[in-house]
This record gives structure tokens, C-alpha cells and sequence, in this order.
């Protein structure tokens, strides 16, 4: 079954009626996302700044399954809906609410005739933000400044609850450069946090991943979690008898975070109840830093 937001995109491109480069496609995306009803839509996709101006890798990932699932035509150089996908039956399988379909008109009204560079230009120059990383020429357009390199001090972040673009999105604005992954078994089933494809997208982004497994807690541990003070039993245990025999580690992070800007990232969204909270506290004990809860 799909999402709503592909429905969405399916519906940008039938009323586009025609192939879009994968530049204007993602602009028109961007666009619905920021400028329309569907702005309202917190599963809808997010953007951050990539080589050509904002970029979802929630969205490039759903369109490879949408192509393979039939709906998008194959070729990778244009975006278009497949012959499936024109059959009348199909068609309104895909079709999102009216009120986003009234959103995806609108859009296409403003933007749709716009040449690309035109277009390029337009979001750059109101959106200066997402130029910050692109090698398009547009890009001397916009005046946007980059982010300071953030402060010396032991950074945590969770990811529950984000998608993998607004994560470091957020991450780029506070200007972290190291990503240090202390999951013990660093696999997820949301996008984009399990281990191989969070040390891609951060080399994609220019920054460095590292995994430092035995400062985790193993999944087996977490069976029993059922309430608060579950969570507190777990981590006095970790912080009592797990950190003491790995001191080394917890000294060389907190020597880490001294000089460069990296943040400790696990899952969960309350600090109270991850095991970075304790960790951080080790770590910034040994390196004499404050701890900042991203």
C-alpha cells in the first residue's frame, strides 16, 4: 500500500503530464513541503542541503522503490510515471486526498513553467539554506553563511521520531562533524540508522561516522523495558558496572569531543531513558566538558 507522500508525488507527476529532470522534481517536492497544506504533514518528506540545493534521501529512496514497483518510468535521467501508472484503474488507486491534490495544482500553477535555472534560482534565493552545500552556479545567489563548528562539549542526540533527512538536517545546523554511534547492535528498521547506511549518508554529507560497540547496551538487556524505572534499573546497572571496565573508551570520547564537534548518538528521544545520558556524564567527567542533549 502506498504512503500518502508517494501518493503525492505520483499526483505531482501526473499533473505535470510530462518527464521532469530529477532537479526540478526534487524542487517541486521541496516546495509542496514548504509552501502548502502539506507543510502540515509530519510524515511528509524533509530536505537538507545537499550538491544541488535541498535533497531528501527519504525521497530518492522512495522513488528507486517506486520505480521498481512499477508506477515510475525506469529511466533514471528523467522522472515521469510509467504506461502503469496512465491506466485510468490505477491512477485513481494512487490518488491522494483532494486538499493535497489542490496543493500539488497550485505548486505546478507557480512553478511548474519555470525553466530549471529559473527555478534553481528562485528556491536559492528564498531558501538560501539548502544552497550551503551546492556546486550548482545558482549557488553564488544566496547569501547563506556556514554554520560554526560547534562548541567544545559532549553533544547527545536520539533519533526516534525523525527521518534520516531532518536528523542531520538539525545535525549540519548545530554544526557537529562526527557522528559516534554507540548502539551495541547498530540496526534499525527506519531508514537510514543502521549502521552501513548512516556511515554512507555521512560520508555523502562530509562528515565522519564512527561505531564504538562496547560502550552500547546489548538489545538482550532490553527485553524486560516496560516503564520508567525499568529504564533506571537498566541504566544503573550500565553506569556501575558497565562503564567502569571500559575506561580507555570513555576517556579517549571525552579527549574526542574536546577537539572536534561530535555527537553521541543512540535512539532514544527522552535522554532520561538511553544510556547516553550516562555515558555522556562519563565522558565529560573525564575530558572536564559540559553535556549538551541535542
Amino acid at each position: 500500500m502506498l504512503l500518502m507522500r508517494q501518493k503525492t508525488v505520483l499526483n505531482l507527476l501526473t499533473q505535470a503530464g510530462h518527464p521532469l529532470s530529477p532537479t526540478v522534481f526534487v524542487k517541486l517536492v521541496f516546495l509542496l513541503r514548504h509552501e502548502t497544506v502539506v507543510r502540515q504533514d509530519p510524515s511528509f518528506y524533509d530536505f537538507l542541503p545537499y550538491k544541488y540545493g535541498p535533497f531528501s534521501f527519504t525521497l530518492y529512496r522512495e522513488l528507486a522503490a517506486l520505480r521498481q514497483e512499477g508506477h515510475v518510468a525506469p529511466d533514471e535521467n528523467t522522472i515521469a510515471l510509467s504506461e502503469l501508472t496512465h491506466d485510468p484503474a490505477d491512477r485513481q488507486a494512487t490518488e491522494p486526498a483532494m486538499l493535497v491534490q489542490a496543493a500539488v495544482t497550485d505548486v505546478l500553477r507557480r512553478y511548474g513553467s519555470m525553466h530549471q535555472n529559473s527555478l534553481v534560482h528562485s528556491v536559492y534565493t528564498r531558501y538560501p539554506w539548502y544552497a550551503l552545500n551546492s556546486e550548482l552556479p545558482e549557488r553564488n545567489l544566496a547569501s547563506v553563511e556556514r554554520p560554526r563548528k560547534a562548541s567544545p562539549a559532549v553533544y547527545t542526540v536520539g533519533y526516534e521520531g525523525k527521518s534520516v533527512d531532518a536528523f542531520f538536517n538539525d545535525l549540519i545546523k548545530r554544526g557537529i562533524e562526527i557522528v559516534v554511534d554507540v548502539r551495541a547492535n547498530p540496526v534499525s528498521r527506519k531508514y537510514g540508522f543502521s549502521r552501513l547506511r548512516l556511515g554512507e549518508i555521512c560520508k555523502r554529507l562530509g562528515l565522519e561516522y564512527r561505531h564504538v560497540p562496547s560502550l552500547g547496551i546489548p538489545g538482550s538487556a532490553r527485553a524486560d523495558l516496560s516503564d520508567y524505572d525499568s529504564y533506571q534499573r537498566l541504566l544503573d546497572h550500565y553506569e556501575h558496572t558497565v562503564l567502569p571496565i571500559h575506561p580507555v573508551e570513555t576517556r579517549e570520547l571525552g579527549a574526542l569531543m574536546r577537539k572536534h564537534p561530535a555527537a553521541l548518538l543512540c535512539v532514544e528521544k527522552d535522554v532520561r531513558c538511553c544510556h547516553r545520558s550516562r555515558l555522556a556524564s562519563a565522558a565529560a567527567k573525564a575530558a572536564d566538558l559540559e553535556i549538551v542533549h541535542l
